[in-house]
């Protein structure tokens, strides 16, 4: 019997076809019987997002006689801050490790597209930062490190920017321009390897992949907090106490505890929420992100650029203001923009973010409109909000192992981008190998990027 469960963003809706769970007979119910009864699991994945499912994939992958159970708060995977992000890929970034993770998985995704056969909507429109005279010499060494990486980046300069796209202003200066600060458009970098990407596909990918492996899922079930105990118990009433050895006994949910042997923490910014109350510090903050949908005949002209990729639209493209940046969706004939979520603005959670208008009309617009007066005009059509689990230490995912329990966290918006990677090297750490292989046979330490003795420099390159 199949099940067809609906994920809405704003009024835009996907739909996710989740089959009887492969090679076992029980329903997503029945799951939930046996785990609140006391089963126990060989590993259990807490978060049905991106980074949740490509863990357990590449667990029950690399050790099929696992029994593996991922459960997620929400009716279906996917429909967290997964299926809120603005779903881009790129390889651009100043750390290396995070240019490899980033790469890798991209690699991936062209392998499942183009050889495997599995439609992701992966479309290498690629990346483009416009950019002031002083942002492009600050970022002229960097762009050079890149490219003895590997990483394909193009300085477009003024002269072809102008042809590229007719409906850019370089040079703002109206009152308002001079009031807001904009600066002419000295250069731009575009990246050639990066692009778009659909969420909802690529979870669809990893869940019927690990359902094919015997994967199971509890869906509607919220973990609410992980009790430990002493790992050599002695029976003793208050264990564990300091001086004992600590184990995750198990997870204590809306509907019962589960135990496993190895437990998985990918629950994006609901990762520290878990683990505070233990007191374990994973680095990691929250701060949402607002997207707004904008539709309308004047920007017809600018989603049909051509010269710059096979798809003839405009890249995804970041401003040299307010970091406002916007993705072409041709299929729906509308750009999505948004602007970082800088200084400002506050870390807090919230448990059912919603978009606010006044953003885009007071942040966004000023700046998006004089640039490309082409937005004039033009208000949201739909709108929808999300988390990112910022690490605010160096902006780079956090894999670490503590005791039985793998922590996957620390994104900092990047985690479609680099998912691939993360869960290859979370299949790793819980198996307690000291190194990782990542698509395309490379191969990484899974010790740099704990929470201790992290060996990685600060991201420089964030949107």
């Amino acid at each position: 019997m199949r099940r067809e469960v609906t994920k809405r963003r704003g009024n835009r809706t996907h739909r996710i076809n989740s089959s009887k769970i492969s090679g076992s007979p029980l329903s997503i119910q029945g799951v939930g019987a046996l785990a609140a009864g006391g089963r126990r699991w060989d590993v259990l994945v807490i978060g049905a997002g991106v980074i949740g499912l490509s863990t357990a994939y590449h667990i029950k992958e690399n050790n099929p006689q696992l029994s593996v159970l991922v459960i997620d708060r929400s009716a279906a995977s996917g429909q967290g801050d997964t299926a809120k992000s603005m779903a881009a890929v790129r390889d651009t970034f100043t750390s290396d490790v995070n240019r490899l993770l980033a790469r890798s998985t991209i690699d991936f995704y062209k392998h499942v597209q183009s050889k495997l056969g599995f439609n992701l909507n992966l479309n290498l429109v690629g990346y483009l930062w416009l950019l002031s005279k002083n942002q492009f010499e600050a970022y002229e060494n960097i762009t050079n490190q890149m490219r003895k990486q590997g990483i394909r980046i193009k300085v477009v300069d003024r002269d072809e920017l102008a042809i590229l796209i007719p409906d850019l202003v370089l040079d703002p200066d109206t009152e308002q321009s001079k009031m807001i600060g904009l600066e002419s458009v000295h250069k731009a970098l575009h990246g050639l390897d990066c692009g778009t990407v659909a969420p909802e596909l690529i979870v669809k990918f990893y869940e019927n992949e690990f359902k094919k492996l015997g994967g199971e899922f509890e869906f509607g079930t919220e973990a609410k907090s992980l009790h430990l105990g002493a790992k050599t118990p002695l029976g003793l009433p208050g264990e564990p106490f300091v001086w004992q050895d600590k184990v995750f006994k198990e997870v204590e949910t809306n509907r019962g505890t589960i135990s496993a042997n190895t437990i998985v923490i990918a629950a994006g910014i609901r990762t520290p929420m878990l683990l505070d109350p233990l007191g374990i510090d994973c680095l990691v903050k929250p701060k949402k992100t607002q997207i707004f949908q904008v539709r309308g005949d004047s920007v017809g002209r600018l989603l049909r650029t051509k010269g710059f990729n096979e798809q003839n639209t405009t890249p995804f493209t970041i401003l040299p203001k307010g970091e406002v940046y916007f993705r072409p969706v041709p299929s729906e004939r509308s750009f999505w923009v948004a602007s970082a979520a800088g200084i400002g603005e506050p870390f807090k959670f919230e448990e059912e973010p919603t978009a606010d208008e006044n953003n885009y009309k007071y942040n966004i617009y000023p700046i998006l409109s004089e640039y490309f007066p082409c937005f004039a005009n033009l208000r949201p059509i739909n709108s929808w909000a999300g988390f990112y689990d910022v690490n605010s230490l160096d902006s780079t995912p956090i894999l670490a192992k503590i005791s039985n329990c793998v922590i996957v966290t620390g994104m900092s918006g990047s985690g479609i981008m680099k998912a691939d990677a993360v869960g290859r090297m979370a299949a790793a750490i819980s198996e307690g190998k000291e190194e990782a292989t990542l698509f395309g046979d490379q191969r990484i330490s899974t010790l740099q990027l704990g929470l201790t003795n992290r060996a990685v420099p600060r991201e420089e390159f964030v949107i």
